[in-house]
């Protein structure tokens, strides 16, 4: 066998080991999905089907805050990659949906590939630009959203009251040991070496991490407020618990189809507030059902329908050259 013969018997070894891994992590997320799938019918029908559906929400006002919620990602990112970028982005806002859904139906952070291999086909900017903002874009994010988890959590393991989610579920001490670990040691190694991993410039990273940390904050008020307006009587600091559960189970990353986890969770958690268990089950089931809803037709949607135009545009947003007709 001559050296090249054994060279591409190597690659193709490669090739195929890759292939056995990429296959058998695509079965693992399939596996998990279809276990939440599963444990969700079984809780459902055990607190009745027909008892939540009658318990489903009414009131306008939750599901003019889950549309607030599940678009404040996308609206949030027009602003900072214009921020980054110089370039007006509000024509794109298709992208930034889609990207979600990428993130929440599919996988977390599958959406940020889908659209950095977009913004070097479509945008005026070099690659090397390109990866270097969406990670910094991502950084920022998670600086943000850590931080503001590791305080909700030093709360409520300080006055003991996040036993509440361990009691519901054992597994759940293994989530908060993570997402405890990731803040505590994330955190620290951005602020310190933030000069060394984070390319741009300090009054534009700041920008960033303000218009993510609002957008957080807001997010988590919207959810807060979904449930208040129909169970008004719940203390706030039993949905401040709930938000800290759903948090931390987003610290977890590469998770598949987190609005699956979050309802599941959810219903988990149901028994614990004082209010009828097909009522509580309803709220979640509702803002799963449409997330999973929204998710299918933005992807649809952007799928048949082009995401963004192909003109060609200056750094500015200005139209240079459209396509000719026809």
């Amino acid at each position: 066998m001559t050296l090249a013969d054994r060279f591409s018997s190597d690659r193709l070894a490669v090739l195929g080991q890759n292939l056995y891994v990429r296959y058998a992590f695509r079965l693992i997320q399939l596996a998990f999905v279809v276990g939440v799938a599963v444990f969700l019918v079984r809780k459902l029908g055990t607190i009745g089907w027909a008892e939540v559906w009658d318990a489903m929400p009414t009131h306008p006002l939750y599901y003019l805050f889950f549309l607030a919620n599940f678009f404040a990602i996308p609206v949030a990112e027009l602003w900072v990659y214009r921020t980054m970028w110089g370039i007006r982005m509000s024509r794109y806002f298709a992208v930034f949906a889609r990207k979600r859904v990428y993130n929440y139906a599919l996988l977390s952070y599958s959406g940020e590939a889908v659209f950095a291999h977009w913004a070097q086909k479509h945008l005026p900017l070099k690659t090397m630009t390109v990866i270097q903002t969406v990670k910094d874009s991502n950084i920022l994010s998670a600086l943000a959203s850590n931080s503001f988890t590791l305080v909700l959590l030093i709360m409520f393991v300080a006055t003991d009251q996040i036993s509440l989610i361990t009691d519901a579920d054992p597994d759940y001490r293994f989530y908060l040991g993570v997402a405890g670990a990731v803040g505590l040691v994330l955190v620290p190694l951005i602020l310190k070496f933030r000069k060394r991993i984070i390319s741009l410039p300090a009054d534009q990273a700041r920008k960033v991490f303000l218009i993510h940390l609002t957008r957080f904050v807001l997010a988590q008020i919207f959810l807060l407020l979904q449930w208040v307006v129909i169970l008004p009587h719940v203390p706030i600091t039993t949905w401040l618990l709930f938000v800290t559960a759903q948090l931390v189970l987003s610290r977890v990353p590469f998770l598949p189809n987190t609005d699956l986890l979050y309802l599941g969770l959810g219903l988990t958690l149901a028994t614990y507030v004082d209010a009828p268990e097909a009522v509580v089950a309803g709220i979640f089931v509702a803002a799963g059902a449409l997330s999973q809803i929204l998710n299918a037709v933005i992807y649809a949607v952007t799928t048949v329908l082009p995401l963004a135009p192909a003109d060609k545009i200056a750094s500015d947003g200005t139209v240079l050259e459209r396509p000719a007709a026809g």
